[in-house]
């Protein structure tokens, strides 16, 4: 009798043991009546441990501002700005001028080129010579400067106000007879004129009407304006460009 009893403690607790081991893994056991052991399976959430380490790390990509993977980034939204409103150009009154100077380009340059035409290395100049003496034409009124070709394949005419002048350079040929000029305007065009008849007449003429047109006044520096000495600029002037 006493073994029976100590059987049916060992059974007992092997019994306790396996339900406490099942309950971990999700089983339940019971004992029917008829003293069958019955057990029962419960489904339990499935886990997926790829899943799961995804998630924490989307958690820490976001935490840092960073896009998750398998996640588009999202264009920066750019905000419109404001259209930028056009100067305006200034239109200038030609009506009731007076003519200063009017002509062709010199006649030296195109007799020179002329006689160097002889050499092969000098026909593409002098067709360019022939051209200007045939088809250009410069004037300089009181108030503007007129640059006009009238060719057949080309017809222009150049107009500048002395007001927008910024600037004018010049470089002699033909032994001073007659000169190359550039009139470089404020919004950085130019005004060319080759082969040009009194050219250092018309250079000063320039700047005159432009200072009387346009005082100087609005584009002198601070220390100019104080009387003070500009400073130095280091380096050599540009020449004809």
């Amino acid at each position: 009798m006493h073994g029976a009893m100590q059987r049916a403690n060992t059974s007992s607790c092997k019994a306790l043991q396996q339900r406490q081991a099942l309950k971990h893994i999700g089983f339940i056991s019971s004992v029917s009546s008829s003293g069958r052991r019955v057990v029962v399976v419960r489904a339990g959430p499935a886990v997926d441990d790829d899943e799961e380490l995804e998630k924490r790390l989307a958690k820490l990509k976001q935490a840092k501002g960073e896009t998750p993977y398998g996640l588009s980034s999202k264009a920066p939204v750019k905000t419109e700005e404001a259209p930028k409103k056009k100067k305006e150009k200034v239109v200038y009154d030609f009506s009731d001028e007076t003519l200063y100077y009017e002509g062709p380009p010199h006649r030296g340059d195109l007799a020179i080129n002329l006689m160097l035409g002889t050499t092969l290395f000098w026909i593409p100049l002098t067709i360019a010579a022939i051209g200007r003496g045939l088809f250009v034409n410069y004037k300089f009124t009181n108030k503007r400067i007129s640059v006009s070709t009238n060719a057949p394949w080309k017809t222009e005419q150049l107009d500048a106000a002395y007001q927008e002048v910024k600037e004018v350079r010049s470089i002699p040929r033909g032994v001073g007879a007659w000169g190359d000029m550039v009139v470089v305007l404020r919004d950085g065009s130019k005004i060319e004129m080759r082969a040009l008849d009194r050219f250092r007449e018309l250079q000063e003429y320039i700047l005159k009407r432009r200072d009387e047109l346009a005082p100087r006044t609005n584009e002198l520096t601070q220390e100019e304006l104080m009387g003070e000495a500009a400073p130095a600029k280091g380096g050599k002037g540009k020449g004809f460009a």
